[in-house]
């Protein structure tokens, strides 16, 4: 990292305390928030009735998309500890595994989503922000279909979907907690979290962990450390946050299990696919970021949010390559290698005002603003495509030397400027209609300054309208239409400028929110498209045309059931059919869409015993997934699952002890795995169990 980010990271963290107005905390356990989290507050329920990504005070149930939230309630009980074990419990969603952290982006809804951090961007090749730990995560939302009225940066807004983290930020009272947790794959996971309020009006906060981890796959060690320290201060009607993150994530790389062996009873699922002594790849996080809001009346307020982000990754990969080097036998597989570094800069600026006012018998909510990113990227790629040996994955002891790391061939340093104006009105008629339409333009720029001769700009320009109408007390019909745009990545048009990839989405459901009888949720029926999606040429060797499309389409369901404060049921299923519409290979048409199940779902239950039990509380929950595809063409396929995991928890005074299991009976099973568009797959994690040791004030 740059010693001159960090020097300015220093200033502000020392010279910006920031602090929080912690909402009132309801007395009963439960999944519940008691308002919209923009920076902290303690929620208590599966329910949440707002969420900050719609960055309005409009609640969930009034605006025409289907948002979800997952509470720090829901993530403690569960005993969550990764971003992908936390979106099992959401609709549509397929995770990004952390082994494939600079592989592949999380799936909603059929199509790559993009990963914020407190509402901004924070661009990276692939997931790389994922942060590989909850320790700091107040709350996680899933924005599903477009989302890019008011999201952006990097190349763009998001086409397909979006996962915000809302990280921790100070409240106004004393937190002083800390917790280990152990267990399986040789687990240690050593967590912080320090809440001071200094005084009245100024706090800081410090959340961070340790994790020293083995991985069900043979020989992958995996270290992980973060930092992230937070301030706030209340000057009067003017607020000021700042936030800063640092963390670093070592581990190596694994590539996946050929398909076409996996199966084999001589083969060890397990075992891992290329050099064991090849270097760690390392993820390497800063992020900086400063809020300033200001209330100018109880209903106009001003917000500007600054942040810087870097990023380094140093990708050492070895691997098969099944285009250039086939089997070369019934369970041998040549290996070769590569070395990918990025370096990323980038400056993300976002002004924007909201008002509330009426005009007769209608109320406005208007939010306008601007936003402003560029992001400069610096890359290289080093592969050696001489195979440094063979691997018989049947064999335990079969092995290849990693050697020297590949000199570094094409450099690549891109520049991308994204500007956009947005506007939204949010209206409520008679109290029971609710309309929200916006518009959004955006100039998207890209110059690439090394590795290729684009240098172009493109405007777009995106709605958004629905409406959600009340039909009775916590029920509300909804119907909306989005679009979006963003530049793609990694283009080889063969000398043609690349075009915004552009999304469509329509959708319409039922809302609930019946408090009375603790029932919330949505069920949703949708159907989107992505076009200008980078397909092989036809006439240029290893060049691209934009001419593909794609669709998704399908049935979702998200319900939270809280009747009492003892209980909570979470239910979420999802029906996805995610194909190939266009593609300049024939054969490809009609392709499903890779990673994304046609059937999946999540059932999970938490009962908290009061009485001379009091403290304890046990759940479990059931995922499943039917089989999806591998690759497209479509040959092979990984499997359909059914997994169980239980918790039980018991706190006393301050001290809390928890333990978990995952895959509770031990099913064994295959999922698709991203890596270079290859038939590979990686086996289900086994039977895990883990403890967990807490205590707070």
């Amino acid at each position: 990292m740059k010693t001159s980010t960090i020097a300015i990271a220093a200033s502000l963290l020392a010279a910006s305390p920031a602090v929080a107005q912690d909402r009132p905390r309801e007395d009963q356990p439960g999944w519940t928030p008691t308002d919209i989290v923009v920076t902290a507050t303690r929620e208590k329920g599966y329910s949440a009735p707002e969420a900050s990504t719609l960055r309005t005070s409009v609640p969930i149930i009034e605006t025409p998309q289907s948002v979800q939230v997952l509470t720090r309630t829901l993530i403690d009980e569960q005993q969550l500890t990764t971003l992908a074990d936390a979106t099992r419990n959401i609709s549509g969603v397929v995770p990004a595994l952390p082994s494939e952290a600079v592989l592949a982006n999380p799936i909603v809804r059929g199509f790559e989503s993009e990963v914020f951090v407190d509402g901004l961007i924070a661009y990276g090749d692939t997931a790389v922000v994922d942060p590989s730990s909850l320790t700091a995560v107040e709350r996680i939302e899933v924005a599903k279909g477009p989302t890019s009225l008011l999201f952006g940066g990097g190349t763009g807004s998001p086409v397909g979907g979006l996962i915000n983290l809302v990280t921790k930020t100070p409240v106004d009272r004393l937190i002083y907690a800390a917790s280990i947790r152990a267990g399986s794959f040789s687990t240690v996971q050593p967590s912080v979290d320090i809440n001071v309020p200094i005084t009245g009006n100024i706090g800081v906060r410090f959340a961070g962990d340790y994790t020293s981890s083995d991985d069900a796959i043979d020989k992958v060690g995996i270290e992980r450390f973060s930092l992230n320290p937070s301030f706030r201060a209340s000057f009067g009607d003017t607020d000021l946050v700042v936030r800063g993150s640092y963390s670093d994530v070592k581990q190596l790389e694994y590539a996946g299990l050929p398909a076409a062996i996996a199966r084999r009873v001589d083969i060890n699922p397990f075992r891992f696919s290329g050099a064991t002594n090849a270097p760690k790849t390392e993820i390497e996080n800063l992020m900086i970021t400063g809020v300033l809001t200001h209330r100018f009346s109880d209903k106009v307020k001003a917000a500007v949010q600054l942040r810087r982000y870097e990023s380094d990754f140093y990708e050492y990969a070895s691997f098969p390559f099944f285009s250039f080097f086939p089997a070369t036998g019934p369970t041998s597989y040549p290996i070769i290698k590569g070395t990918l570094p990025v370096h990323v800069d980038e400056w993300t600026v976002d002004a924007s005002l909201t008002a509330e006012f009426n005009t007769g018998s209608i109320a406005h909510v208007l939010l306008g603003g601007v936003q402003y990113d560029a992001t400069d990227y610096n890359g290289a790629t080093g592969f050696d495509f001489t195979p440094i040996g063979v691997i018989d994955y049947a064999n335990p002891a079969s092995d290849v030397n990693f050697g020297a790391v590949p000199a570094l061939g094409g450099i690549f340093v891109n520049q991308y400027r994204t500007t956009a104006v947005y506007a939204q009105d949010q209206l409520t008629i008679a109290g029971r209609i609710h309309i929200l339409a916006g518009l959004r333009w955006t100039s998207l720029g890209i110059r690439e300054v090394v590795g290729g001769t684009n240098n172009t700009t493109r405007s777009r320009v995106d709605p958004r309208v629905g409406v959600t109408v009340d039909i009775a007390d916590g029920v509300a019909l909804y119907g909306g239409y989005a679009t979006g745009s963003r530049l793609t990545l990694f283009y080889n048009g063969g000398g043609t400028p690349p075009r915004p990839e552009t999304s469509e989405s329509y959708e319409a459901g039922i809302k609930l929110g019946a408090k009375q009888i603790g029932l919330s949720g949505t069920i949703a029926l949708f159907r989107q498209f992505r076009d200008n999606v980078p397909v092989a040429s036809p006439t240029i060797p290893f060049a691209s045309v934009q001419s593909g499309r794609q669709r998704a389409q399908g049935v979702e369901a998200d319900i939270i059931w809280e009747p009492s404060k003892q209980w909570s049921l979470l239910a979420s299923y999802a029906y996805t059919d995610a194909a190939v519409v266009n593609d300049t290979d024939v054969a490809n048409i009609g392709s499903r869409l890779p990673r994304v199940p046609e059937h999946s779902g999540r059932v999970a239950v938490r009962y908290r015993f009061t009485g001379k039990l009091n403290g304890l509380g046990i759940g479990a929950g059931v995922t499943a997934a039917t089989a999806s595809e591998i690759t497209i063409p479509n040959t092979q396929r990984g499997d359909s699952f059914a997994v169980v995991d239980a918790q039980a928890s018991y706190q006393t005074g301050p001290f809390r002890i928890g333990v978990s299991v995952e895959n509770l009976f031990d099913r064994r099973y295959f999922i698709p795995y991203q890596y270079l568009n290859q038939a590979v797959v990686r086996p289900g994690t086994p039977r895990s169990a883990f403890v967990t040791l807490g205590v707070g004030f």
